[in-house]
């Protein structure tokens, strides 16, 4: 199996190392070996875009290397399947007609760093908070849409690398990484992507809640402490802080219950959505706290 899984034959070099109470055996990583490139062929006759764009993917998630998207292309189908495969980082169209639409994935895996995709996702989702609390007093949805995508597009990446490293013990092992910490960091990804999309839908229903000024000022009140948590569970993971990944995780009873009050008296659905995406923000963050406490003796 351990032959099989590191594409291992007969007369292959392997690397010997001697520890102290052990002798490690481990497959060298020379890039000698040429793997054929994995395609699919997604046809898209008879098929609705919804479902082409969650085929292509699909496909992206599972490391296929070439993407060939086939059948009668108009040009608004061409536009948007063009449209999907850019927004999929490392993916580059190398081909078009009018029947088809070939893409090839040009990253190395081997070059990315999963602590670097958590810097960006956290920058971003940071920037993304700051901005939504600020829709409270001036309308900039569409600049927080756009960075939900960035968010979404380095998910999609982190997905693809965490996916072969545990599929290739090769890449992990370039990687620095066990299962159980490539399982971690995928979740915690997963949840801070969730609390950027729930920003963005902050935003988004507050430009249709026609609150009042000291409303507005109660929501941004409440706003603003689950950002507070959301840099605090953050600043625990970076740190290793327990102590603080338990703080976070027992504080948000108290914030609910504000969030509660707010929209009992209140006949305003947007104002309620808007109080419903900031309750779900907290149980993300909440979540991430979970998952530091959680993974302290397997990973620290």
């Amino acid at each position: 199996d351990w032959l099989q899984a590191n594409k291992l034959r007969k007369g292959d070099q392997i690397n010997v190392e001697q520890r102290e109470d052990s002798v490690v055996l481990s497959a060298p990583d020379n890039g000698e070996k040429r793997i054929e490139p994995k395609t699919i062929v997604i046809e898209i006759e008879g098929r609705s875009m919804a479902l082409i764009k969650t085929e292509i993917i699909s496909a992206y998630l599972n490391n296929y290397d070439i993407i060939e998207v086939k059948g009668k292309l108009k040009s608004d189908t061409a536009a948007n399947v063009k449209s999907i495969l850019r927004n999929l980082t490392g993916i580059e169209i190398i081909q078009q007609d009018s029947e088809k639409i070939i893409a090839k994935d040009l990253l190395n895996i081997n070059e990315i760093s999963i602590e670097t995709l958590i810097r960006r996702m956290d920058n971003i989702t940071r920037s993304m908070l700051t901005d939504s609390i600020s829709c409270i007093k001036k309308d900039i949805y569409e600049e927080i849409y756009e960075r939900d995508m960035e968010v979404n597009r380095l998910l999609y990446l982190a997905y693809r690398v965490i996916r072969a490293a545990i599929i290739d013990p090769r890449i992990a092992k370039g990687l620095g990484k066990k299962n159980i910490e490539l399982l971690f960091e995928q979740i915690l990804m997963e949840k801070i992507e969730k609390v950027a999309d729930k920003a963005k839908r902050v935003a988004r229903y507050i430009r249709m809640a026609n609150l009042k000024p000291a409303e507005m000022q109660e929501i941004e009140e409440i706003y603003i402490t689950i950002k507070e948590c959301y840099l605090n569970v953050m600043k625990a993971y970076y740190t290793k802080d327990l102590d603080l990944a338990f703080s976070v995780e027992v504080c948000g009873k108290e914030k609910i219950d504000l969030m509660n009050d707010f929209v009992k008296e209140r006949q305003n659905a947007a104002a309620h959505m808007v109080i419903e995406q900031m309750k779900s923000m907290l149980i993300s963050v909440k979540n991430i706290a979970r998952a530091v406490i959680g993974m302290e003796k397997n990973v620290w």
